[in-house]
């Protein structure tokens, strides 16, 4: 596993292109913090909300100075447990400053670093870890009532390249025991100042290409095939924050702060909350637990400046708001989106409840954040874009201005943002970049030029159904929003034993004494241009869609639970792993 991963560098010819664009640079977000911490070492670099502490000690500040001294010290404890360059370190943590902490001392020591998210459970962690061959695993002994340390403890034994397993201790299990054999993360990583150790990092020499290394490999969680990772390097994170300009949107804005609704161990939140507010002397705000009144008051005791989060959580967020108004008068800037659209009366509604200007995102594990729209989209075409690329992202379909493209095709993307490789689960060896494919990666997704200079993407990974015809989902999701007796949606395929899969439209009601038939709605979409093979053939009415920490619908519960579903059953769908 090292030794595959040491071998992906980027083309040098490819990397100089980059470095002279300023796209890419030598230092790292270690450097950064390092920077940083001598600067200004009392400036806040993380404010953190912890849920389960008393009232009155949730919130707590930590600041350059004490973030750089904690990242030293977890990463020679790291190195004193054998972990050295190259070497995977999973962690699957709550949103806490210790999680932001550990992907810094990976990248200090040069390990990488493979996060979790921490509705995984044990089948999944499994699968990662096989898939990483991760040396070391970081897990809460309990949280949001899982036994995480017990599931790690239960399946380490096969799992023979693991060796420690470290938990970390949680307020909201007390007393619960700790499986033996674990080393307590507390004790071991936090209180124990190995930086005065033989393994203290300070004296070894700088990498000179640490910034061109693997050091991050994101799971993209599925079956099958499907099943893979992501492997990005410091460069290829720090793209997101170079290509950024004031006038399109987040900026470099030298010490502004950061807040997302997302966890730490996602992507986009390492990137937002833990990268940006390092790579402009900022602040991250992180919730262990979110909640939209929590998520409103946070963001206005930390004085937020952008925030960002899933149009499911801002949908939350705006009803809130509106019924419980904070001032927020530091906001500036709000993201939506990530690989879900963001609907026509959150653009509407968000700036005036939230005082911010709103920005709608597209992006993917494989380059982090790709498009984002400008600010002079015309009022009729609110949420008919994705936005435009970043500087230096090239997408195909081209995007062009004119009137939007009526056909949709496969969304490739080439450019500094994009991983330096992807790793099948099963396959030897992990498949480069710029090896045959010159540069270009398949995301998965379809999309159309949107006739504004950027792209609408019609069809997701994971979400596209249909038989003969494949079902633009996005877009039927979006028009099916548009009916005043809808409130939610998720378009999922069902099998039709005559006709094959089949689109079922599944539908929160806006009013739950009124809701809207198949009938009316196969209406509404015709009204609107929907070709009748797009149109669902069932719908089932729900109180709520079953979402996972990214505030994504789980379309494969979905599709689980209409296969099982039978006349009479009570139409309640899954709501749990």
């Amino acid at each position: 596993m090292r030794s595959a991963l040491a071998a992906l560098v980027p083309p040098e010819d490819v990397a100089n292109a980059f470095r002279s664009h300023g796209w890419w640079r030598t230092d790292t977000f270690a450097t950064d913090l390092r920077r940083a911490a001598a600067r200004f070492p009392r400036r806040a670099a993380i404010v953190q909300h912890r849920t389960h502490r008393p009232a009155g000690r949730r919130t707590t500040t930590l600041d350059y100075g004490q973030l750089d001294l904690y990242v030293d010290r977890f990463a020679t404890a790291l190195a004193s447990l054998g972990i050295r360059a190259g070497d995977p370190v999973a962690y699957q943590l709550p949103n806490r400053w210790e999680t932001a902490a550990l992907f810094l001392a990976c990248l200090r020591l040069g390990a990488v670093a493979v996060p979790v998210l921490p509705t995984v459970r044990a089948r999944g962690l499994r699968r990662v870890l096989e898939a990483t061959q991760a040396r070391i695993c970081v897990v809460p002994e309990v949280w949001d009532g899982y036994a995480h340390a017990e599931a790690l403890a239960d399946s380490a034994a096969e799992l023979p390249w693991l060796r420690h397993r470290v938990v970390a201790g949680g307020a909201d299990a007390p007393g619960v025991p700790r499986p033996a054999g674990a080393i307590d993360f507390e004790a071991y990583f936090l209180r124990t100042p190995h930086e005065r150790g033989p393994h203290g990092r300070r004296s070894v020499s700088p990498d000179d290409r640490a910034a061109d290394r693997i050091c991050l490999m994101v799971t993209v969680m599925g079956t099958g095939e499907s099943f893979r990772t992501v492997c990005h390097t410091a460069n290829t994170l720090y793209a997101t924050i170079s290509t950024q300009d004031d006038r399109t949107g987040p900026g470099r804005r030298a010490g502004e702060v950061f807040y997302s609704a997302l966890p730490l161990t996602s992507l986009a939140s390492l990137l937002y909350t833990v990268c940006w507010p390092l790579a402009v002397g900022g602040t991250g705000v992180h919730e262990d637990v979110w909640t939209p009144g929590g998520c409103l008051d946070l963001m206005d005791a930390a004085r937020v400046d952008q925030a960002y989060a899933s149009p499911a959580h801002w949908a939350e967020v705006l009803a809130t708001q509106r019924r419980r108004p904070r001032a927020l008068d530091s906001l500036r800037l709000v993201l939506s989106g990530g690989r879900t659209g963001t609907a026509d009366h959150l653009l509407a509604g968000l700036p005036d409840a939230l005082g911010a200007s709103v920005r709608v995102v597209w992006g993917a594990p494989e380059l982090g954040m790709g498009t984002l729209t400008r600010g002079d989209i015309p009022a009729e075409r609110e949420g008919a874009s994705d936005g435009m690329p970043l500087a230096g992202l090239e997408v195909s379909p081209l995007p062009g201005r004119g009137e939007p493209s009526p056909g949709a095709s496969a969304l490739r993307v080439r450019g500094p943002h994009v991983c330096l490789a992807t790793w099948r689960h099963g396959d030897p060896a992990p498949v480069a970049t710029w090896g045959a494919s010159g540069g270009w990666l398949d995301t998965g997704d379809l999309a159309r030029p949107d006739g504004l200079g950027g792209i609408q993407v019609t069809g997701r990974a994971g979400t596209r159904t249909g038989a003969l015809f494949m079902v633009p989902v996005d877009l039927v999701e979006r028009d099916l929003l548009a009916h005043p007796g809808v409130a939610e949606v998720a378009v999922v395929g069902h099998t039709d034993q005559e006709l094959g899969e089949r689109p079922c439209a599944v539908v929160v009601p806006a009013v739950e004494e009124a809701p809207p038939s198949l009938l009316e709605l196969r209406g509404h979409l015709t009204a609107l241009g929907t070709g009748e093979a797009s149109l669902p053939t069932r719908l089932e009415l729900v109180g709520s869609l079953p979402r996972d920490e990214l505030g994504a619908v789980r379309r494969d519960w979905l599709r689980s639970w209409l296969e099982r579903l039978r006349p009479g059953q009570p139409r309640t769908v899954p709501t749990g792993a």
